[in-house]
């Protein structure tokens, strides 16, 4: 009996034996770490701009009344971005109206803490709600006239 027990103890210290040296022969491969660097380049914002809507702008201004703003965003970048707010920037100008519209008496309301997204590469039109007005100064001439109001766009990516 004590022979076989020596025999199984042989028999699992071998195996073990061998186990051991089969698992020391795979791991003998060559083994190599390092370290380095990556590369990654950022691209250039576009600035963003507007397109002409007025053919599509509805008439809602008249002297003493605030009026809405139709606006299209262009955004060329390949992200999308939200515009946060939109300042006038520049003389409103304006044509097509009844006669001369020298006096336009036509103001733009800057607006902020707004949340307008435009996706990457398109261009979307928005409705700013009462951000232009019209005061008792205005041309005769003004009435049937499309208003320019000149924006300045601020914004960021969207990017998530």
């Amino acid at each position: 009996m004590r022979n076989l027990f020596s025999r199984r103890r042989l028999i699992g210290a071998t195996a073990t034996l061998l186990v051991l040296g089969i698992a020391a022969l795979v791991y003998a491969a060559w083994t190599a770490t390092g370290g380095g660097s990556g590369y990654a380049k950022a691209g250039n914002a576009q600035a963003l701009t507007t397109t002409d809507v007025s053919a599509s702008t509805t008439a809602s201004l008249y002297p003493g009344a605030d009026g809405n703003v139709l606006i299209k965003i262009n955004n060329p970048n390949p992200y999308p971005v939200r515009v946060t707010a939109v300042s006038g920037n520049g003389t409103i100008t304006a044509s097509g109206g009844s006669g001369t519209c020298t006096t336009t008496g036509v103001t733009f309301t800057d607006q902020s803490s707004l949340t307008l997204d435009v996706a990457a590469s398109t261009a979307t039109q928005f409705t700013l709600t009462g951000a232009a007005h019209m005061s008792n100064s205005s041309d005769n001439g003004c009435q049937g006239a499309v208003f320019t109001i000149p924006v300045s766009l601020t914004g960021a990516s969207n990017a998530s």
